[in-house]
């Protein structure tokens, strides 16, 4: 059934079958699919099987409404032409709503909008930003419909919206949904650097049914985020204290997984995306550093944190060589979690191990412990952990989030929480790494070297005192500006040519 959609994604007899089975299934992605092989059938009689099909659907209350795609234009009207075409031509029209912002600009944007006859147009005589453009679109929307918040810097492929609300729709409790694209932070990116016509093509690969296509999320990068309106009028729409932009997306995201929602992210959903276009004549250091101290303020979280720290997946992939060896329904525990992003992302790629985490922020576990298929919780002191008297696979340790007089305290209780197999997982900075003391060598008093900082020579000097033993050992080397490099070669010159110089930290695999 699936097979024939991936022999020719563009043939509506694959999606006539597999939305007969949907219909036991989930009614709704049942329309959805009914809906696509109407845009895909040019034999008319059969055409009208379908729409009689759709129709008996939305009588059971299987309808979706359409999507309203809410797009913000601000000169660069070639980009936002060719997204436009792209929707037009890889969607049908009974599954969308074209809403056009134009944010005051100054090329030949809007004389070209104008002329659309297939798009609701706002013409702004100021720049609203993002945020409060897109809230601006929203309200000229139908007011049923979906919204899909697209950067007008996109192009859509076959299938890219079909099989995004195909995500939205598996779970009633799904409130907003994302798609891939070719180099995206947050894991959304496929890590692609080729040409339009190459990823047309790869998107006829990836924009097909598939079993486990949906990734529950923290937050969605906001290119492409297709959000039920009914869950958009409960959460509220983007936030405008984050003019003109940046923020707001992850403050979204939050707001849905407060209100007991889960962002999902469609890994079968893949469009083309130029990245930041929009931006690329604003100062956007100084707003993210702006916005972030907003956002922070907003959430009570600790004035240090950013994005990257609250839903970093770091160091996922220091886990995989791990759980690939690890029996189905393993237990795994990540101390120190922050808002439990690396865990979710783990738990997509390994649905049979079981995943916990341990996060200080009460702000964060308000919030994390929303988290789908993820057991996150609050401890105020390790000695008295929630999982205290469970057995874990493997447990992990950030020690850079913990000092120095703490670390034996964590020792002790993390070694008595692993199963007789069980391995320790700790990550250190390396004392000798060339930033701590390069500023010292300049004669700066801004060195990142303190006392009550965990280092690589602390855990070797704890590893006796608690009977545990070294398995290996995992590099992590840090990134070398360039021009840092011809400093650092002049301190190698001094020092010798010590690799370890490069190191910025240490992951030790231990066990009992």
């Amino acid at each position: 059934m699936l097979e024939r959609i991936k022999e020719n994604p563009l043939d509506y007899k694959g999606y006539l079958e597999y939305a007969k089975y949907l219909e036991n299934i989930n009614l709704k992605q049942a329309y959805l699919t009914y809906e696509n092989a109407l845009f895909y059938c040019q034999d008319e009689l059969i055409r009208i099987e379908i729409q009689n099909k759709l129709d008996e659907i939305a009588y059971r209350q299987g309808k979706v409404e359409p999507a309203s795609i809410v797009i913000l234009s601000y000169n660069n009207r070639q980009l936002t032409q060719q997204c436009i075409e792209s929707i037009r031509e890889t969607t049908p029209e009974s599954a969308r709503e074209i809403v056009i912002v134009d944010n005051n600009s100054q090329d030949d944007s809007v004389e070209y909008l104008r002329q659309q006859d297939d798009i609701v147009l706002v013409e702004n005589d100021f720049n609203a930003g993002f945020p409060g453009g897109c809230n601006i679109g929203i309200k000229a929307s139908k007011k049923e419909n979906d919204i899909f918040l697209l950067n007008n810097d996109t192009i859509l492929c076959a299938n890219s919206l079909y099989t995004l609300r195909m995500g939205l729709y598996e779970k009633e409790n799904y409130g907003a949904a994302g798609s891939m694209s070719e180099r995206a932070c947050n894991h959304q990116g496929f890590a692609r650097n080729v040409n339009i016509d190459e990823d047309k093509k790869f998107a006829l690969k990836v924009n097909v049914p598939i079993s486990n296509m949906c990734e529950i999320k923290m937050i969605l990068i906001g290119y492409a985020v297709l959000i039920k309106r009914h869950v958009l009028e409960e959460v509220g729409y983007l936030d405008e204290r984050y003019f003109p932009g940046n923020k707001e997306d992850e403050d979204f995201g939050l707001r849905v997984l407060m209100a007991n929602y889960q962002n999902v992210l469609v890994h079968n959903s893949f469009l083309i995306n130029y990245g930041g276009l929009s931006f690329n004549k604003t100062n956007r250091s100084a707003i993210q550093k702006t916005n972030i101290m907003k956002f922070n303020k907003k959430f009570g979280f600790e004035k240090n944190y950013s994005g990257y720290t609250l839903f970093s997946e770091q160091y996922s992939r220091c886990y995989e060589r791990f759980i690939d060896k690890l029996s189905p329904s393993s237990k795994i525990l990540d101390v120190k979690c922050e808002m439990g992003a690396r865990m979710a992302h783990l738990a997509y790629e390994h649905p049979d191990i079981d995943f916990y985490g341990l996060g200080q922020s009460i702000q964060c576990a308000t919030i994390s412990t929303h988290l789908e298929g993820v057991h996150i919780e609050h401890y105020f002191d390790i000695e008295n952990n929630p999982f205290r008297f469970m057995k874990f696979d493997l447990i992990a340790l950030d020690c850079s989030k913990i000092k120095k007089d703490e670390l034996s305290k964590y020792f002790s209780v993390l070694k008595d929480m692993l199963s007789d197999m069980g391995k320790l997982m700790v990550l250190a900075k390396n004392q000798s790494y060339y930033m701590n003391w390069y500023p010292i060598m300049m004669g700066e008093t801004n060195s990142s070297l303190s006392s009550d900082i965990v280092y690589c020579k602390d855990i070797d000097e704890m590893l006796v005192s608690h009977d545990l033993k070294v398995e290996s050992w995992i590099f992590y080397f840090g990134n070398v500006s360039e021009d840092m490099k011809s400093k650092i070669e002049a301190i190698q010159n001094i020092v010798g040519k010590d690799s370890k110089f490069l190191i910025e930290s240490t992951a030790y695999i231990l066990h009992k």
